[in-house]
């Protein structure tokens, strides 16, 4: 019975967490992770500023049963991309591109794209390459993509 009350506790935490993130004026918490354990509260994700991570911990410090703050938010600087960033872009290209069908999917992990999918042609495959290579941020292409035989 402890277990489950623990862990009712630990999401009714999250929500609370959650419900004052929302409720601050300062900031979007809507990008912000929340992992709760044992009282713990641990903050992930990306925000524009150190303002807006202070004012994340500052709304956290006010919940109630909240015992420590992990702040991990990452403050990203102006001209840093974030991965989702870089695969909204890469998606846009890759849709926008008639040589690259869509069977070709972009996976974006620290910076790097991996290309994925099955293509017709060999300049399917360059042309998806050429696409995504000199996107802001990226910092390395891996084209995984395979020619279908046939």
């Amino acid at each position: 019975m402890e277990i489950g009350l623990a862990a009712r506790s630990a999401d009714a935490l999250a929500h609370d967490v959650r419900a004052a993130l929302a409720f601050d004026a300062v900031l979007d918490g809507e990008d912000i992770g929340i992992a709760v354990e044992d009282g713990v509260v641990t903050l992930t994700g990306n925000v524009e500023s150190l303002r807006d991570a202070v004012a994340a911990e500052r709304a956290v410090r006010r919940v109630d049963g909240v015992r420590s703050i992990a702040n991990d938010l990452h403050v990203k600087s102006r001209d840093e991309r974030t991965d989702t960033d870089i695969a909204r872009e890469a998606l846009h290209r890759l849709r926008n591109n008639v040589a690259i069908p869509l069977t070709v999917q972009a996976v974006v992990r620290f910076g790097y794209i991996t290309l994925e999918g099955l293509v017709s042609w060999p300049h399917q495959r360059a042309a998806a390459e050429n696409a995504v290579r000199y996107l802001s941020g990226v910092k390395g292409v891996t084209n995984a993509i395979l020619i279908h035989e046939g």
